[in-house]
């Protein structure tokens, strides 16, 4: 049954138009995933749904009744919190909250925390999420997938974790260049189908490329021939009328073919798919496996009375790639700041000399915003300046962005510019706390993208599970009081959390899940190769989506 339905939907500002004419329905009790790069107009249509905004043309239509609404809006610096209603306090308790704990003191995850609570105890019929896991830790999300998929309501929501969109999403709107385009299944299904479309497209190009290639073959022939004609035309003798018609039957073929091949073109041509483009880190020290590069002796910290760690003992190799895992307020940017000399503690830190360290933060906060891209990296020759360009381009900046002061970027633009300078430097040891938080979900995969490349050594703290699992190979767990440091992935310290049961049930899990993952992945291959109409696409992709769902099961989702 449906809830509702956009209808024609526009927001036009002027010579802009954010989105036109989108249309999109929206099942009852379903959860909908609204995904797409920053600035395609996703909170735009959030306030458009809500009804804050009015658009500029279409309408939400709702199957009767307007339902009861809530507009959970990126964060807000001082919202209007209830704290004595039952409802409240009862989700305050579910948060393992305090019904003391105030927003002005608390943290930037207890804040996340107390307005989730707030909006979540509306229990309206439609909840709008714009952002709702940044800053909480892998605890308190995974409380809300859960409160998600155990709720009656309706949910719309606009996240960059791909763990939860893939945990909670039923379907996928994806939003941009002003058009939204409807996917069944998760941030993963969708992905692969995204995928698999580009697969085909690539097939059919180069059949038509190749088809275009053997055109113009026989049109170079036919038009020799009718060269060869003419000339042999104009020639004294018999046969010149013979020559003279022999050529217009060649000019007549040569037009007729080449307007066939553009009427082909026209109706059935398709574009060539663009390519993943990224760029590479160059470390001046290489991967010096063995060599330390941070050594914690009886590392111990405390503010006060709190104590974070204590007797912390661990030595970071030149080259490991080390995921920080720990809930909110463990100490995971303290210990940054620790390797950097920055923040006093007891014990003894040893540094390795002579290897360069770069910072990436949530903040970037050290810039100078006041220049211009083309002030801040400044190019020595032409063919620097040019290799530059050409990087930047790849990390999705454009011509227009080279004259923006640094201020006009966006957060995650700001972060994409210090990783930029890390290339240009050779940078030898990263430090990344919490890079994604800004980042829209094809400026993740690209960041993911570019960090694979980088050779030297990675320390980070992200709440983004697939982030972390693409790029750890081992981790540093924050708990206990202390902080050790284990040599497997986060998924593999998960699972083994569940206890010995827990990880035979899980390997088992995996094991049919791969299976049906690998069967799924042969359902697309075979898609690729086909049209949508096709009887036998219309059978594979029923087998598809009943493969999404046994995967879905299997996953508990």
């Amino acid at each position: 049954m449906l809830l509702g339905r956009l209808e024609e939907l526009s927001v036009i500002y002027g010579d802009v138009t954010i989105f036109e004419r989108i249309s999109a329905d929206i099942p009852e009790g379903t959860v909908i995933a609204l995904v797409g790069p920053n600035g395609a107009g996703k909170s735009t249509l959030m306030e458009r749904i809500a009804g804050s905004r009015e658009p500029s043309s279409g309408r939400v239509r709702w199957n009767g009744k307007r339902p009861t609404i809530t507009y959970f809006r990126q964060e807000e610096a001082s919202p209007d919190l209830p704290d004595d209603a039952g409802d409240v306090l009862a989700e305050r308790k579910k948060w393992r909250l305090s019904e003391e704990v105030a927003y002005n003191t608390a943290s930037g995850g207890e804040r996340m925390k107390l307005r989730l609570s707030a909006a979540l105890a509306e229990q309206s019929g439609l909840v709008l999420l714009d952002e709702p896991t940044n800053h909480l830790d892998s605890e308190a999300l995974e409380r809300l997938i859960g409160q998600i998929r155990g709720s009656r309501s309706t949910f719309i929501v606009v996240s960059h974790d791909r763990y939860f969109v893939d945990r909670v999403a039923d379907r996928i709107w994806e939003l941009d260049h002003g058009t939204l385009t409807e996917y069944e299944g998760n941030y993963t299904d969708y992905r692969n189908k995204k995928e698999a479309a580009r697969a085909a497209q690539q097939k059919h190009y180069e059949q038509q490329q190749k088809k275009v290639a053997r055109v113009e073959e026989q049109l170079a022939q036919l038009s020799d021939w009718s060269d060869k004609a003419h000339r042999e035309s104009t020639k004294k003798g018999g046969m010149k009328e013979y020559y003279r018609m022999k050529a217009k039957k060649k000019d007549i073929q040569v037009r007729s073919k080449r307007k066939r091949l553009e009427a082909e073109l026209e109706k059935d041509g398709v574009d060539k798919p663009e390519e993943d483009v990224s760029v590479a880190f160059d470390v001046k020290g290489g991967r010096r496996k063995g060599m330390r590069v941070f050594e914690l002796r009886d590392v111990s910290k405390t503010y006060g009375k709190r104590e974070l760690f204590n007797n912390a003992r661990f030595t970071v190799l030149s080259g490991e790639r080390l995921a920080l895992l720990g809930p909110n307020g463990s100490g995971k940017t303290t210990l940054f700041r620790m390797l950097l000399g920055e923040e006093p503690y007891e014990g003894e830190i040893w540094r390795t000399e002579g290897m360069t360290i770069g910072v990436l933060s949530q903040s970037v906060l050290d810039l100078p915003l006041e220049k211009t891209m083309e002030a801040y990296f400044s190019a020595a020759t032409f063919e620097q300046q040019g290799k530059l360009r050409t990087d930047l381009a790849n990390l999705g900046f454009t011509a227009e962005h080279w004259t923006l002061p640094l201020s006009d970027l966006s957060m995650g633009e700001r972060l994409k510019v210090k990783l930029m300078r890390f290339i240009l430097e050779g940078t030898d040891v990263l430090l990344l706390d919490e890079p994604t938080n800004h980042l829209d979900l094809p400026s993740r995969e690209e960041l993911e993208r570019t960090l694979g490349t980088f050779q030297g050594t990675l320390l980070f703290a992200s709440h983004d599970r697939y982030f972390a699992e693409k790029l750890a190979e081992g981790i540093l767990v924050f708990g206990g009081g202390t902080v050790r440091k284990l040599l497997m992935t986060p998924a593999e310290w998960e699972e083994k959390q569940g206890g010995t049961e827990g990880v035979r049930e899980g390997k088992a899990r995996e094991e049919e899940r791969l299976r049906l993952e690998t069967e799924r992945q042969a359902v697309l291959g075979k898609l690729s190769f086909l049209v949508p109409g096709d009887p036998e696409y219309v059978v594979l992709d029923r087998r598809f989506l009943e493969l999404t769902r046994e995967i879905r099961q299997l996953e508990g989702r």
